[in-house]
């Protein structure tokens, strides 16, 4: 097993690190991409899978990726306890490579891996893998000089620039864009992070 992340050593501890709760954001973005037979989501960086499991429950047909091995394993256990199936493997943001096409790619807490030579590429990426009319949520981490750096920052993660996340996929509908500052207690210790978060849809035209 190679470690690349800290995460692998916290997800092979016993119960899930981020809990079993799906993501805040998560509903508001089903809303705009409802579930019906045949829609497809991908969750990139699925962690310990409690969203792209979520999402199986809901009705899509989920496929996911992360790095680490544990987070892949304890996603097949978690969609197995809640009955569903997710399609769900180990890959990396900076290589990931899928012939599908998806309603819904979700990404949350995972850009900030993108090495800088890979982040153009990556937003290519994604307009090839997203169907007509799909939906794209990405959130990243921005660099404040007033907030210190959180105490489980991770080994490979990098810091986006305030608004850089905004530009790219000019040409995509934007439903929701915002910057927020806010409270977290991953790791046990209270600290903030600051996050941009883009959600976006594919119109044809």
């Amino acid at each position: 097993m190679s470690i690349r992340t800290n995460y692998e050593r916290w997800y092979a501890e016993e119960g899930y690190y981020w809990g079993t709760e799906p993501g805040r954001s998560l509903d508001e973005l089903i809303g705009l991409c409802p579930p019906a037979p045949g829609k497809r989501a991908l969750d990139i960086g699925c962690g310990e899978g409690k969203d792209a499991v979520y999402m199986a429950q809901k009705g899509y047909t989920v496929s996911a990726f992360d790095l680490t091995e544990n987070g892949i394993r304890k996603t097949l256990a978690l969609a197995a306890d809640r009955g569903v199936t997710v399609d769900a493997w180990v890959d990396d943001i900076n290589t990931f490579e899928t012939k599908d096409m998806f309603d819904i790619v979700w990404s949350t807490g995972t850009v900030q891996y993108l090495f800088e030579e890979n982040k153009a590429e990556f937003f290519r990426k994604l307009g090839r893998i997203t169907a007509p009319d799909g939906i794209v949520f990405i959130n990243v981490f921005v660099d404040k000089p007033f907030l210190p750096l959180p105490p489980d920052w991770d080994i490979e993660e990098k810091m986006w620039r305030p608004g850089e996340l905004f530009t790219y996929l000019p040409d995509w509908k934007v439903e929701r864009i915002d910057e927020v500052i806010f409270e977290d207690r991953s790791g046990g210790i209270p600290h903030h992070h600051c996050m941009d978060t883009i959600i976006c849809r594919k119109v044809a035209y």
